[in-house]
């Protein structure tokens, strides 16, 4: 439990520093100017940081990133095409389809698991660079059909003008081919990257402040519920049936995680419901200092 308290409060501090800005010295332009700060320069930091020091020597057994990934690409399309079939509209089946899979399994599943879990680092990172690489594959796929309507060049062309896939790519090519980068490079990218998260949820804290239009609450919880207890649920299964290893331990608590900030961000560029998505986050982070822990005990980490 306490690993979780210390990783949540700070990310309540900093959305309360944002309404706080809101309230005093910020204006409607502050949003914008930080959220193209993050998705242009900040988040591909902290993605590509991230995925280049996954350690590959250390997993001996590769067969969970198969079932993982099978099972987020499932959620992925069985979400899409559920919600196109009950004539929800695009922003908010894009909001649905994003949000539901890829939860913070970054900035509050690193430091929770790690703490949890001795030695879990390598396996840890690698829970994150799969569900990095599918939301900038397979998700970005689904965001940009929505826009265009219909599949052809366009699609791929404008996905990869996206500077989240490209440092998804960059970062896959120099593990695939072993490359190294030299160390003053790489601390100057961990130093951006270190910049992502609070700038995204001062962005966050200030866009709560706004007078927000009437929200849909029921999809507030929709998406609480699916990302909070079906995912971990879909996961628990997978647990149970392959023998209740730690690395399968990891990936049922990554996919209890609460909701992440990354679908806020694309929100900005893609059709969806951004307003549902900010009150979503900060729900699910109180809600999950319950879920967690006994999802933790569940699968016999506590």
């Amino acid at each position: 439990m306490q690993p979780i308290i210390q990783t949540l409060i700070p990310l309540m501090l900093l959305i309360a520093l944002g309404f706080v800005l809101k309230k005093t010295i910020a204006n409607e332009t502050w949003t914008d100017v930080l959220n193209k700060l993050a998705i242009y320069l900040l988040f591909p930091a902290l993605i590509f940081s991230g995925m280049i020091k996954v350690k590959l020597e250390q997993i001996d057994d590769f067969s969970f990133i198969y079932w993982n990934f099978t099972i987020l690409v499932v959620v992925i399309f069985t979400l899409y095409f559920t919600l196109k079939h009950l004539d929800f509209s695009r922003s908010i089946i894009n909001t649905y389809v994003i949000s539901v899979f890829f939860g913070n399994v970054g900035y509050l599943g690193v430091p929770i698991l790690t703490s949890l879990i001795p030695n879990s680092n390598g396996l840890v990172s690698m829970h994150v660079a799969l569900y990095t690489l599918i939301l900038f594959t397979f998700g970005i796929g689904v965001l940009e059909f929505s826009v265009h309507k219909k599949l052809s060049s366009k699609i791929a062309i404008d996905a990869l003008k996206n500077p989240l896939l490209l440092a998804v790519l960059l970062a896959v090519i120099l593990l695939a081919t072993d490359t190294k980068l030299p160390f003053i490079l790489l601390k100057t990218i961990d130093l951006l990257a270190g910049g992502a998260t609070p700038i995204i949820l001062i962005s966050l804290g200030i866009f709560l402040a706004r007078e927000l239009p009437k929200v849909a609450y029921k999809h507030v919880f929709g998406l609480i519920g699916l990302k909070l207890f079906v995912m971990p649920s879909i996961f628990l299964v997978y647990f149970y049936l392959s023998g209740q290893s730690e690395v399968v331990a990891i990936s049922v608590l990554e996919a209890g995680m609460p909701l992440a900030l990354t679908p806020f961000i694309l929100g900005e560029f893609y059709p969806m419901e951004r307003e549902i998505i900010a009150i979503a986050i900060v729900v699910s982070c109180f809600i999950s200092l319950v879920t967690l822990p006994i999802l933790m005990f569940l699968v016999g980490v506590v």
